[in-house]
């Protein structure tokens, strides 16, 4: 599948861990940031426009499936509470997330990516309130991004959602605050919505929400964080309460699945050549978290203020990726079954 790109790729995997993962130190949270103004705020994306979307199929028609994908947090400087969606810096730094992430279910759907005005990672030091703020923000576009998708893209087509990290923060937001209502649902072949947690008081909270408890299971929702062994409380995304999926089993149970179940966890070079290790680790659901015990602890090896080690969250996707993609063409083959 070829994506139109609002910025071309050339380049960009050259400053891909820079941008996405290996954020030095001294530019996360704790550090000094000039107080937010909201007067300052960048405008909202026009959705409408198609250099407000990071991504857009060529052919709409190539897939009879869509992925709408929402990019985890890039934006990482000492100056911007709030990412500019028309900055072609901020563009830069979200593109790479198409390839190393989202590319698990590009072969196979048509993809629709929104720019939007994203959190720094400094907001999550912020008290909840503050943080809260400047998440609505992102919130609000997403929203409207997914409103224009349904309601000028879509078709009739069936969907997956997907995220990471602050992405699928903003999508866990806004399926607890209106999934159920949107006349859509049954479209819904899953939603991917890793490297945040979905609790059992969202589901409380919204019980039009069910979570995947089987690999060919549609219409339900999956989340997990993967850390270390008893690294589960230093991961700032795991909640509590968490309810997790095992990548490896595709349900929630907290029996431990075999390395030898893993398909392949895959590794992108900053040049966008990857490779592929199967069986690289296995996964155990336990304490709201997902154990792993990567083969190569090298490959995995990331120290952060905010994502300290043993926190594995830059590599949720990587660790699984091929047992993402194989799963999202198990489920993508479950909806049309169904639907015969």
């Amino acid at each position: 599948m070829r994506l139109r790109f609002s910025i071309p790729l050339t380049a960009l995997f050259l400053t891909l861990f820079l941008a996405l993962f290996l954020v030095p130190a001294p530019l996360l949270a704790g550090q000094a940031m000039p107080p937010f103004d909201a007067a300052t705020a960048p405008a909202a994306p026009d959705y409408e426009q198609p250099e407000n979307w990071l991504a857009l199929p060529d052919d709409p028609d190539e897939h009879p499936v869509d992925v709408f994908w929402v990019y985890p947090t890039v934006l990482s400087d000492r100056e911007h509470w709030l990412m500019d969606p028309a900055a072609p810096e901020s563009r830069d730094m979200a593109a790479p997330t198409l390839v190393r992430q989202a590319s698990a279910f590009s072969d196979q759907a048509n993809v629709y990516a929104p720019l939007y005005r994203q959190m720094n990672l400094a907001g999550l030091a912020l008290p909840d309130e503050q943080r809260n703020k400047l998440l609505e923000y992102g919130k609000k576009d997403v929203w409207r991004a997914f409103n224009q998708y349904l309601n000028h893209f879509n078709q009739g087509r069936p969907f997956i959602l997907a995220g990471h990290s602050q992405g699928s923060n903003l999508l866990v937001m806004l399926a607890v605050e209106n999934w159920g209502g949107l006349a859509v649902e049954n479209q819904l072949v899953a939603a991917y919505l890793i490297g945040w947690s979905i609790t059992g008081e969202d589901l409380d909270n919204n019980p039009a929400m069910a979570m995947c408890t089987s690999a060919d299971q549609i219409n339900c929702f999956i989340s997990y964080n993967t850390v270390a062994k008893g690294r589960q409380k230093a991961a700032p995304t795991i909640r509590q309460g968490a309810v997790v999926t095992n990548p490896l089993t595709w349900t929630t149970s907290g029996e431990l699945a075999p390395a030898t179940l893993n398909l392949g966890a895959r590794f992108f070079n900053p040049d966008g050549t990857s490779h592929i290790y199967p069986h690289f680790t296995p996964a155990q659901v336990k304490d709201f978290g997902l154990v792993a015990t990567p083969a190569d602890p090298k490959l995995v090896a990331f120290d952060s203020k905010d994502f300290p080690e043993g926190v594995y969250h830059p590599f949720d996707y990587s660790l699984f990726f091929e047992n993402i993609k194989a799963n999202a063409a198990a489920r993508i083959k479950a909806f049309w079954e169904k639907r015969r």
